[in-house]
């Protein structure tokens, strides 16, 4: 058996096996004795039926088998042999074979995994955003407690700091409801419109009134009225971006104190005394946060940046491959439609792959358990409650018993030490902002 491969500029290959009937003559020989001493035939002994008679009912079936098997060895060996690293699975070419003639070929498609560098180095400067939490951040954010722990109560007109609740419909350009999406209700800071001439507007409606909304143009960076109405990614990206709303209730909110009852809810009898303090804790607490989306932003923009890497993928091959997996596979139109985003995942997935593999950016199962252990006691804190290490372990360790828990939280530490060393390997480029402008920044990047 002769075994060879040609691969062309795609990435798309084939192998070919030359096989001669010296290769599996003996074994389909030894098979047909093996089953001439166990047949059943009637008119015969067991073992006594004519070596002819076998071979006329079996000899067909047993070359077959045997010509698959030495076939699917010699693939697998020569991939191993080759080192040859391919994308999915070798798809058997369509042909005549004559199993029972001197010799006979066979050939597989192939998908090489494309060879590439990743540009991974000092010298590489990447944009990163140092989120600084100002005054007026603190400010907001003292505000929006004090609302939360607030009262409520309905009045008749509006003030410019009170809420409308009311039911929201989509509508299309001309203002007319857009079909299959459900009206749904939801509230209004009139603080969260931007523009003037509509807060105005929205601030005269009386009960039962109706009123248009642009959701991309009206509010501020911050509130999005797609997620206050509990829209599906789905239903947002179906989205007009247009809602009329039929207001139904005004609320007014009256702040709550900034006092010691309030400060007690918030942390606990006594933790914090004073607004001095209060402030401190946001403080530190808006840090962290910026913190995380910071990293996240950045680490968004190291993968735009990798995404740029040359790297050919066997894309007639793969195509192939795609129609012809699972009982429901899809048909070639549909792997065209959806091959810009297929393409997309794939070329980060052997981009990720890679950087594993040469960083040794994995993840080991003590390390898994440490950070399972560590997000437990941080939600539990979040709670006021506080576990010992024995407690904590138990608990994650229930929690990675779950496939998809696990695997979750797997690929949210191994992202971790991935920002960890793209922070390290790339130089930063430093530049501080608000949050609301690093909103708008974050935004233009989607």
């Amino acid at each position: 058996m002769n075994v060879s491969h040609t691969i062309d500029a795609s990435n798309n290959g084939i192998i070919t096996i030359e096989v001669a009937q010296s290769d599996f003559a003996e074994k389909v020989e030894k098979t047909l004795v093996d089953y001439r001493k166990r047949a059943n035939i009637p008119g015969f002994r067991q073992g006594m039926a004519p070596m002819a008679m076998i071979r006329k009912q079996y000899e067909s079936s047993v070359r077959i088998e045997e010509v698959n098997k030495m076939l699917q060895d010699g693939l697998f060996n020569y991939l191993e042999g080759e080192k040859l690293e391919i994308l999915g699975q070798p798809l058997p070419m369509p042909s005549q074979v004559d199993f029972t003639a001197d010799s006979f070929q066979v050939q597989f498609e192939i998908g090489m995994a494309p060879e590439f560098t990743l540009d991974i180095s000092d010298k590489v400067k990447l944009p990163y955003v140092e989120i600084e939490a100002t005054k007026q951040a603190i400010d907001d954010e003292v505000e929006n407690i004090c609302n939360r722990y607030g009262k409520m109560s309905e009045v008749d007109a509006a003030g410019a700091e009170d809420i409308l609740f009311g039911a929201f419909q989509m509508v299309d350009k001309k203002g007319n409801a857009v079909e299959g999406i459900e009206v749904k209700e939801g509230r209004l800071g009139l603080k969260s419109i931007s523009d003037k001439k509509v807060a105005k507007a929205a601030q005269a409606l009386k009960k039962g009134e109706t009123m248009e909304f642009n959701a991309s143009k009206h509010f501020i960076v911050s509130f999005q009225l797609e997620d206050v109405l509990g829209y599906t990614e789905v239903e947002k990206a179906a989205s007009t971006g247009l809602f009329v709303l039929t207001l139904k209730t005004i609320y007014h909110l009256e702040p709550a104190a900034l006092d010691q009852e309030l400060f007690d809810k918030l942390f606990g009898e006594g933790v914090v005394s004073s607004e001095k303090e209060l402030r401190e804790k946001i403080e530190a607490d808006l840090k962290g946060m910026y913190q995380r989306d910071a990293d996240t932003h950045f680490f968004n923009t190291v993968t735009d940046h990798l995404m740029k890497t040359k790297l050919t993928l066997p894309e007639a091959f793969m195509k192939k491959w795609i129609t012809q997996q699972g009982e429901k596979a899809p048909s070639m139109e549909e792997v065209e439609e959806q091959w810009p985003n297929t393409e997309k995942a794939m070329r980060w997935q052997m981009i990720e792959s890679k950087l594993s593999r040469e960083y040794h950016l994995h993840v080991h199962k003590e390390e898994l358990v440490a950070y399972a252990v560590d997000m437990v006691k941080g939600r539990m804190a979040q709670f006021g409650q506080e576990m010992d290490d024995k407690q904590a372990e138990q608990l994650a360790l229930s929690v990675l018993q779950n496939r998809e828990q696990s695997e979750q939280l797997s690929e949210q530490l191994l992202q971790d030490k991935m920002m960890k060393f793209f922070k390290a390997s790339f130089s930063m480029k430093v530049s501080k902002m608000g949050y609301a402008e690093f909103l708008k920044l974050a935004s233009k990047n989607q």
